[in-house]
């Protein structure tokens, strides 16, 4: 008798990380459903399950996110889209998933906490000083209140091939080494630890999260290794072989951003096998680049 492919729907497939999870998800045994903002507006509650319950996939995946962190502190306008896409959104694929008995995973940042322990695990109460955080938060509570399968994933900085939907932002890195080509110093802020995250490293987890079977709930998946933006881009500097261009450190307060930032928002992975170094990740990708 012939196995049934697992049908997965990948919602923001051309976002960095979308991208990366329509690779991980193909083959043999998938069965993979694409979809960014061209197919399903994830705000419209009515669209979401009319569009799932005719698919009846068997994984849902949402990477869509909006994480114009300033903006959304600044602009009304902003801040209403990222409740609807960040809140809202969730909240839908949820309830969709509920409908058809499939599981859900969902991608929460590290932005949901206050950064004043500096080091959370799974269990560590959220405590957001963001507008951005907030939504955040709230499309994690939706997923907890509205779904019984559910991997509700954090994670941090996330870096890799950029996104093919237009006007995506670029990863921290991607920007560094494209203004390291027209610039001889870059002030950089030395603080606001965390996690890079390599985006195919962190779809391959969830695959392994997904097929292993892990308990449902809450996991925090992120490249070992702790840095600041600074001694992160230095290091990246170093491997790129970017040797015309000064870094200078500087304090958080140097930039005018109407967003607060955790001072240290650093994951601590307790509960799935722990990823690769960053670095070793930041080698791969350069080598693909």
């Amino acid at each position: 008798m012939e196995n049934r492919k697992t049908k997965v729907i990948i919602i923001g497939a051309k976002g960095m990380l979308g991208r990366e999870m329509s690779e991980v998800f193909s083959g043999d045994d998938y069965e993979a459903v694409l979809w960014d903002r061209e197919q399903v507006d994830i705000a419209n509650g009515a669209m979401v399950t009319e569009m799932i319950e005719k698919e009846k996939p068997n994984l849902i995946i949402n990477t869509a996110a909006y994480n114009a962190v300033d903006k959304i502190e600044e602009d009304e306008g902003a801040f209403e889209l990222a409740k609807k896409i960040n809140g809202e959104g969730p909240l839908n694929s949820a309830s969709a998933s509920r409908k058809v008995g499939a599981t859900l995973v969902h991608f929460v940042s590290d932005y949901v906490f206050d950064g004043e322990s500096g080091e959370y695990i799974e269990t560590d109460l959220p405590n957001p000083i963001s507008r951005y955080g907030e939504t955040k938060l709230q499309g994690e509570k939706n997923v907890e209140k509205n779904c019984e399968k559910y991997y509700l994933i954090r994670t941090s900085k996330i870096f890799g091939p950029p996104a093919l939907s237009e006007g995506a932002k670029k990863s921290f890195f991607e920007t560094m080494l494209e203004l390291s080509k027209t610039n001889t110093s870059l002030k950089v802020v030395d603080g606001e630890a965390s996690c890079f995250t390599y985006a195919k490293d962190l779809a391959k987890a969830t695959k392994k999260l997904v097929e292993e079977k892990f308990p449902f709930g809450i996991y925090h998946i992120v490249n070992e290794g702790a840095e600041t933006w600074f001694s992160a881009l230095e290091k990246v500097f170093v491997l790129a072989g970017v040797k015309n261009t000064k870094i200078i450190p500087v304090a958080a307060s140097a930039f005018l951003r109407p967003a607060k930032r955790p001072r240290a928002s650093i994951l601590r992975n307790t509960k799935f096998p722990h990823l690769r170094n960053w670095e070793e990740a930041v080698r791969e990708w350069l080598g693909e680049k």
